[in-house]
């Protein structure tokens, strides 16, 4: 019987065993209790989510938004930021931090660090790069010179490369060398907004003070980087070219080696090309570094054999992504001078030149040769420097008996803005038109 009907023995069994369970009464209590701290805990949590703990409909922290307002073709950010300051007390947009790469090869390490000292605030990172072809007696000098600077041991914001890298002139190494500074720059701190690559032979035209207060009212988001794409003979003679950079498997530097192989232009991605001088977010080159998607790879293997891969790497990326094409900015914030017709290489600026840099209102010009008298007209004229640094609203130091007024820091938020700034912000105002963007990666 219990093999033809085995379902009515289940039955049979779950009910008595069933009956024996809702005839003790002793889990009614318990079960009611549970069910009550439970329901209660279910609409806490219900309600507790659209509900601020200030009351009403309020966020409990205040965001202050930076993005461009719809039908506005202003990117400076500072009078709406005021209006929302005033709204919300205590509520602030911290001033940015800039993150510098400054590289030199033999011979530079002097150059390098009066470049360092022109461009110092305590806000900043810096990390120098001395590439392979310096002797190692040099690069010891230049890490000695570091670390025996006052400012730079108690602020801890320099670094010196412990690897030199064998770098290229127009080969894949340099772009490697830089991408290994930011990934140092992003391991080491976590506080800065924008990297900018600097070369020994490059010096500034305004003061860490303007600089940094002209980017405080700017949107985080900028990327300043002149490009344009390859199109014509251009897109030809660089696009199908192949070279080796000798940096890549051999010790002692030499120039690029051209292959007699040609090949096909790629369709998956246009080619933009331009300076290699560049003031990137660090929003952008956290995606070049760890992108979560693979062009960043993508391009890096192409422009291993690619004519001055450093005019192209970041210029391709960035133009042939839809998350940061829009925030592309065509310039190098650079003054740099060509021959005419122009040649390959910039022409080094002396005393003649100065006029034009200044009216340039660029915040960087290159070249510039070893010690050259421009440099102590700009300290002198442009920069204010008188010691070590170019002095900001950080020094506050005595200035009696020829005194060095930056041996003492004070408030590195405060800024004293000097007329570098207006210029600043006159060129800025230029690059930021909507006449200006919609020239942008086309």
């Amino acid at each position: 019987m219990s093999m033809k009907n085995p379902l009515k023995g289940m039955r049979k069994h779950a009910s008595s065993h069933s009956g024996r369970v809702f005839s003790d009464r002793k889990w009614i209590i318990p079960f009611f209790a549970s069910l009550l701290v439970s329901l209660t805990l279910f609409l806490w949590a219900i309600f507790g989510l659209f509900s601020s703990p200030n009351g009403g409909d309020e966020f409990p922290f205040e965001v202050i938004s930076v993005s461009r307002s719809e039908g506005s073709s202003d990117y400076f950010v500072e009078s709406e930021l005021k209006l929302r300051m005033n709204a919300s007390m205590g509520s602030k947009l911290d001033a940015p931090r800039l993150a510098y790469l400054i590289s030199g090869t033999k011979g530079d390490s002097h150059r390098m660090m009066r470049t360092l000292q022109a461009v110092y605030h305590p806000r900043n990172q810096y990390i120098l790069h001395l590439d392979l072809e310096a002797p190692p007696r040099e690069r010891l000098e230049l890490g000695a010179s570091v670390k025996s600077d006052p400012t730079f041991a108690e602020v801890g914001n320099v670094r010196v490369m412990v690897q030199s890298n064998l770098v290229t002139y127009r080969g894949a190494t340099m772009v490697a060398s830089t991408l290994q500074a930011i990934a140092i720059m992003l391991k080491e701190s976590l506080e800065w907004d924008w990297f900018i690559n600097l070369s020994a032979s490059d010096y500034p035209l305004v003061t860490q003070d303007d600089l940094l207060y002209v980017f405080s009212n700017l949107s985080r988001n900028l990327n300043f980087i002149e490009h344009m794409q390859l199109t014509g003979w251009k897109l030809n003679q660089r696009g199908k070219s192949i070279i080796v950079d000798p940096g890549l498997y051999l010790s002692k530097k030499s120039n690029i080696a051209m292959t007699t192989q040609r090949r096909s232009l790629p369709t998956s991605f246009k080619l933009f090309s331009g300076s290699a001088w560049v003031i990137l977010t660090r929003s952008f080159v956290e995606y070049c570094i760890m992108g979560w998607e693979n062009l960043p790879r993508t391009m890096l293997m192409y422009y291993t054999n690619f004519i001055s891969s450093p005019e192209g790497y970041f210029h391709t990326i960035i133009c042939n992504n839809e998350e940061f094409r829009t925030t592309a900015i065509g310039h190098d914030l650079h003054y740099i001078a060509w021959d005419t017709p122009p040649k390959q290489h910039p022409i080094s600026l002396t005393m003649k030149d100065f006029d034009k840099m200044v009216n340039s209102s660029a915040p960087f010009a290159r070249k510039f040769a070893k010690d050259d008298p421009v440099l102590d007209k700009i300290d002198q004229e442009l920069l204010g420097r008188t010691h070590r640094f170019a002095p900001g609203a950080w020094c506050v130091g005595e200035t009696d008996n020829g005194s060095d007024p930056c041996s003492v820091r004070g408030d590195h938020l405060v800024f004293s803005p000097g007329p570098g700034a207006k210029r600043l912000q006159e060129l800025l105002r230029t690059l930021l038109s909507e006449e200006f963007r919609k020239q942008q990666c086309l």
